[in-house]
């Protein structure tokens, strides 16, 4: 990737990463700007930690609390930060098109993230709200309380109960309990979080159905319009508010651009380069490595920087490392009324462990800001006022709620 040039430092590779999420951020922030010329691609104009999106449904966060502006963090690194979508990939050449613009580098990692998977179900894209980012968050949180205002009691249905469906209903619950004409919970499969242990999945559905939540699972939508849910079964639910949390699919320029099979992801190899094209690497939610670790922040974390070694590795002339994920616990939030912790097949829940998703929260954003110290401070110091004012302060309120605060169980 890079040469000797005689009483010259050498030339710096150039390196285009194709998205701005935990996977490309942390790739971009471990790449040296002495060794890389690194510019990140991202059509949002700041990275957003989207594991605590659905707080904004509550308004317990807002959009600029889960957010950091790419510009501001990638200039601290001295890397470059264009504003736009990749519209096309030559893998061969590789090259991305932005806009008129046609980039070439010494090696791509694509770290765009996963699309929204509407199953081609009828409505689903016309008629629901999204969940996928802050700006969809916001959107919801928005609906609500114009609904609210305007004197309307609405029936709310989320659709969807992996683990933003379920956390999106929690946060429906912290604000809006007692609000609504109904809330409800829709998954296809036969049980709630079905890609967890059965016994957090029992455990929601029972929280859920004590506050009043109704959960429809094994029957999955089969068509949706302006006011109406229709279930495979023929079952109509009337719903004035629609929240859709479908699972991750492939994007399409993927499989447009030669690099992934039909809806399909991107097949790497164990270093996390392309399977077919040399100089190309995957992190993040659209990487297909021959161990497939769950879809979560902390692999796309732990894969950016993976990628970032590989690219040291080779500018070195080293052979690339295998990267091997690793397990770490999961922290699902159920409004101000629950958190659970799964480790693998052992889970434990209780409001007490909201802190450590907060916390968790707090340290990732702060490790991902490269930014001055001053600003870093700043922006540690406002997000802490935020989470006290809105996550501390009301559980302290009674000593009811303190004592129901302080309890953990095992599932």
């Amino acid at each position: 990737m890079t040469r000797m040039v005689r009483g010259r430092r050498p030339d710096r590779g150039r390196v285009i990463i194709a998205g701005g999420g935990f996977a490309g951020l942390a790739c971009a922030n471990a790449l040296d700007y002495r060794h890389f010329d690194v510019t990140l691609i991202d059509r949002r104009k700041a990275f957003e930690f989207t594991p605590n999106i659905h707080e904004i449904v509550s308004g317990v966060k807002r959009a600029t609390d889960v957010r950091l502006d790419h510009r501001e963090a990638l200039a601290a690194r001295q890397h470059r930060f264009i504003r736009g979508d990749v519209s096309s990939i030559d893998p061969a050449e590789r090259t991305v098109s932005v806009g008129r613009r046609t980039l070439r580098a010494d090696a791509l990692v694509l770290a765009f993230g996963a699309v929204d998977a509407t199953y081609g179900i009828e409505g689903a894209e016309k008629y629901t709200l999204p969940f996928k980012d802050a700006e969809h968050t916001t959107a919801i949180h928005r609906t609500l309380e114009q609904a609210l205002r305007a004197g309307e009691r609405p029936k709310v249905w989320i659709i969807g109960a992996g683990l933003a469906g379920v956390e999106a209903v929690g946060e429906v619950l912290r604000s809006y309990r007692g609000k609504l004409g109904g809330l409800g919970l829709i998954e296809a499969q036969s049980a709630l979080l079905p890609t967890l242990t059965s016994s957090v999945g029992d455990h929601v559905a029972s929280v859920c159905g004590e506050q009043d939540v109704e959960c429809v699972t094994g029957d999955p939508v089969a068509r949706i319009t302006a006011k109406t849910i229709v279930l495979k079964s023929g079952r109509r639910l009337r719903s004035d508010i629609t929240v859709w949390t479908g699972g991750p699919a492939a994007p399409p320029l993927l499989e447009q651009s030669g690099l992934a099979p039909v809806s399909g992801w991107c097949p790497v190899e164990d270093s996390l380069e392309h399977a077919e094209f040399p100089g190309i690497f995957a992190a993040g939610d659209i990487a297909q490595p021959p161990s497939v670790p769950t879809k979560q922040a902390y692999h796309a974390l732990d894969m950016g920087r993976h990628v970032a070694l590989n690219l040291e590795r080779r500018r070195k002339g080293l052979q690339l490392k295998i990267y091997r994920p690793v397990g770490k616990p999961t922290l699902m939030s159920f409004g101000d009324l629950d958190t659970v912790l799964v480790a693998g097949d052992y889970a434990a829940a209780g409001p007490a462990l909201a802190a450590g998703k907060e916390a968790v929260f707090a340290a990732t954003m702060a490790q991902l800001d490269q930014r001055a110290i001053g600003r870093q401070l700043q922006a540690m110091l406002l997000r802490g006022q935020r989470a006290g004012e809105a996550l501390l302060w009301p559980s302290l309120r009674s000593i009811d709620t303190l004592k129901r605060q302080a309890s953990v169980k095992i599932l």
